[in-house]
């Protein structure tokens, strides 16, 4: 596979799972009554077919008899139009959450779903509370800087079961040799952008990165900066203009002085690329698809952005706060928590629970070599592993990622960009189409 393609195909991915976080296609079931036939119903409401929850459902009524767990699927994959089967999710979901209906557990990563705005409105129950009510829960087992990262409005009420980690890939070997030294434990954007200028005067690369357009940088500068911009905490939701100003002008300022360009530049020709590390072996995968000697360096902090790495939330549950198996359905969720179900062959993140990480982060390391799709064997050295595992235990900040407002900013800062409106007009009628959109 030619380096661009490779490029190509983990974009394709990384959209798929943000814009559906589902899995193949299938029938849906109809949603079935509390208790039937004796036993008590618990209706799971995906988007798409997805195995993880149809093996988890029948492994969990062989060891509970007395509890049915059905499946209620909204798209029919390839038999299906993709975009209006996701339309329909979002505004059932809505309908029905909001109006005191729908299923007892609700799938939540899917684009479009206003969570905070179900939360407001006391749809979803407190797992935080659950937590502490439960005994068998042991906190010691998760990874709870995912969970207490994933917490919004004081409280947990979408949880995760899988999670990616935010980084970059960097062609290691030209790094190195252009002597240029850096600390990406602690580096901010703007030292990016210093570190870009001195990378380029070394001769390694022209860019220290390429094939991005400043919209598309505004918005992946915007994921970590956007608790500091936008202001949903509070009703009405609000927008801090000048903190928006100044993020991009940020980003003008990386593009004139050259560390950054929208222009077409193979990949690999560049120092530096955003990676979604999408498993444990992707880490050791993803920079050999691109460079020589690749590696994974962290993000560059946002201002204000506390010391720690950028995760991306994956396979979110949340369960219906008028749910009458409120009990059940939260059994059920830890279940698909447990070592069993998260050992699963074919699923994609990380784990929240702690040994399942632990036991892929020993296989790897015992089998010291993996290989990439590009034919390359890959040596695994401990220090990769440490890092891995630092960058998992000091991830804290969940990438906000919503699709309606990175559209916005996408479609209003390209007249600032091409010299049409000055950064104020542009950042005021952003801030207008946001709130109104958030205050809706």
């Amino acid at each position: 596979m030619k380096k661009s393609g490779a490029l190509s195909l983990i974009v394709l991915i990384t959209m798929t799972l943000a814009a559906c976080a589902g899995g193949q296609g299938g029938e849906a079931k109809q949603e079935g009554q509390q208790e039937q036939n004796g036993k008590k119903t618990v209706v799971l409401s995906v988007f798409q077919a997805d195995p993880m929850y149809s093996q988890a459902a029948k492994k969990y009524e062989e060891q509970h008899p007395d509890v049915d767990i059905q499946i209620k699927e909204y798209s029919q994959g390839e038999r299906s139009n993709l975009e209006g089967d996701l339309e329909k999710f979002v505004k059932t979901t809505n309908t029905e959450l909001l109006s005191g209906k729908g299923a007892d557990l609700v799938t939540l990563d899917v684009n479009g779903l206003p969570v905070e705005k179900y939360v407001d409105k006391q749809a979803l129950v407190s797992l935080s509370e659950l937590m502490k009510q439960d005994p068998t829960f042991d906190s010691n087992s998760y990874e709870m800087n995912i969970l207490d990262g994933a917490k919004m409005r004081g409280g947990l009420y979408s949880l995760p079961l899988r999670f990616f980690l935010d980084s970059l890939m960097g062609d290691k070997k030209a790094i190195e040799q252009s002597g240029v030294k850096f600390d990406d434990s602690t580096w901010t954007w703007g030292e990016f952008t210093a570190v870009g200028k001195r990378l380029a005067a070394s001769g390694g690369h022209a860019y220290s990165m390429g094939n991005t357009a400043p919209e598309q940088m505004l918005n992946i500068l915007l994921v970590d900066n956007y608790t500091r911009i936008v202001h949903e905490e509070k009703r009405p939701a609000s927008f801090d203009v000048n903190a928006f100003v100044g993020l991009m002008e940020q980003v003008e300022t990386m593009y004139s002085d050259k560390v950054v360009t929208e222009a077409e530049v193979n990949a690999g020709d560049y120092f530096f690329a955003p990676s979604l590390i999408l498993s444990p072996e992707d880490y050791f995968v993803g920079p050999a698809m691109f460079y020589e000697q690749g590696k994974i360096y962290r993000k560059p902090l946002a201002a204000g952005q506390q010391v720690g790495s950028t995760f991306v939330m994956y396979k979110n549950l949340g369960i219906n706060r008028n749910s009458n198996v409120q009990a059940e359905a939260w059994d059920f969720i830890k279940f698909l928590l447990s070592e069993e179900i998260q050992t699963m062959p074919g699923l994609q993140g990380f784990s929240v629970n702690k040994k399942v990480n632990e036991k892929t982060f020993k296989d790897l390391e015992d089998k010291g070599t993996i290989e990439s799709p590009m034919g390359s064997v890959i040596s695994i050295q401990k220090e990769d592993i440490d890092m891995i595992k630092q960058m998992l235990t000091h991830a804290i900040t969940p990438q906000k990622n919503d699709s309606k407002i990175q559209a916005i900013i996408a479609e209003e800062a390209e007249a600032y960009y091409s010299g049409q409106k000055s950064a104020q007009a542009v950042a005021d009628l952003v801030a207008n189409r946001v709130t109104t959109y958030l205050n809706e």
